[in-house]
């Protein structure tokens, strides 16, 4: 057993506590529930607890390990964070300490990463949900309505076949997988090439009985999203009756779950799914993790999902940048200013 260092204060050497007050009490707390007093327990859960703060989602080991201990001199007891090998022994010996698939409040992975449980569970969630086979899912989509309404509203760029419409090959995305991602700065077309592809389902056989949902993470943002969609509307032909049909009204993504007072669940969930075929996101750099995940919970398993916004702005407030880490290295559909982009968001 080490020496507790929970009562007394680690100082930076600009002279100021680097622990917050809320990381020592669930520091302690984490101690408390484990039964012992370890100073490796206490550095990891006070650590975890500061990272969430700071908008990450989990804590990773690997980049405090072996590192000179804030504040700590080098004649004290503890001048250094544990080698992260010892640290990671000390914290799989904990009861409070799980691997990924345990209940416990700390869930250490394979590669050095602690989490808060309900945070690593958010990410499982929100990985599980992109990770599915999304190929055919939801609504049957008749191909040949589809190419006839991607070519009319997306018609051929005039410099040839061998520069692709991004706008067209999103929409055509958008339309026959489970799960997309769209983004751009702005003045890309993000919100012009939703109103397309909504115009191009509402043709489909069974356009009409097409459950959409149009959200946003704030009031501000969803009515941003309204007026571009009907703004969008005026400047493209298309059918009266279609655009009749192309849906305006946007909601907070907390409306369109429920929010229940005084509570973080929501009435819509796992067990009470939307009522919905396609549910499209705005500004949903600024959703974090947890939102996600409960947004992805709640759909049913014929919805499809569909992300826009600039993966580079307005992130979350809250731990998780969820559009990002999508994005990060991964192949999008990155739209530009003059719709001729790369489709790779880890290119400018």
């Amino acid at each position: 057993m080490n020496t507790p260092i929970a009562t007394r204060p680690l100082k930076s050497w600009w002279g100021t506590d680097p622990l917050h007050p809320l990381d020592r009490h669930f520091a302690r707390f984490i101690m408390e529930l484990a039964g012992i007093e370890d100073n490796a327990l206490f550095l990891a859960a006070a650590l975890v607890s500061r990272a969430t703060r700071q908008g990450h989602v989990c804590l990773d080991l690997g980049t405090v390990a072996g590192r000179p201990l804030e504040g700590i001199s080098p004649g004290d007891n503890m001048s250094k964070y544990p080698e992260l090998a010892d640290w990671r022994t000390c914290l799989k010996k904990a009861a409070v300490v799980g691997a990924p698939g345990e209940y416990r409040p700390l869930i250490l992975d394979e590669r050095s990463r602690l989490y808060l449980f309900r945070y690593w569970e958010y990410e499982r969630d929100v990985a599980a949900f992109i990770r599915k086979d999304n190929a055919g899912a939801g609504k049957r989509i008749d191909q040949t309505k589809l190419e006839q309404g991607l070519g009319r509203y997306f018609p051929q760029d005039p410099m040839g076949p061998d520069h692709p419409d991004w706008q067209q090959v999103a929409a055509r995305t958008a339309l026959t997988r489970r799960f997309c991602v769209i983004t751009g700065g702005p003045g890309t077309g993000k919100t012009t090439t939703v109103a397309k592809l909504l115009a191009v389902l509402r043709e489909q056989p069974d356009g009409a009985d097409w459950h959409i949902a149009l959200a946003a993470p704030t009031g501000k943002a969803a009515a941003r999203l309204e007026e571009a969609i009907r703004a969008a509307c005026d400047r493209f032909e298309c059918p009266a009756d279609i655009k009749t049909a192309i849906p305006i009204r946007a909601a907070t993504v907390h409306r369109l779950l429920g929010s229940l007072p005084h509570s973080p669940y929501f009435r819509h969930d796992a067990q009470n799914p939307l009522a919905v075929d396609l549910v499209i996101v705005d500004e949903a750099s600024m959703v974090d993790l947890a939102l996600m995940a409960k947004l992805v919970r709640a759909l049913p398993p014929q919805a499809r999902l569909v992300l826009l916004g600039d993966k580079d702005q307005l992130a979350s407030v809250e731990a998780g940048a969820v559009l990002g880490d999508i994005c990060h290295g991964q192949p999008t559909l990155a739209l530009g200013p003059d719709r001729d982009t790369t489709g790779d968001s880890s290119k400018p």
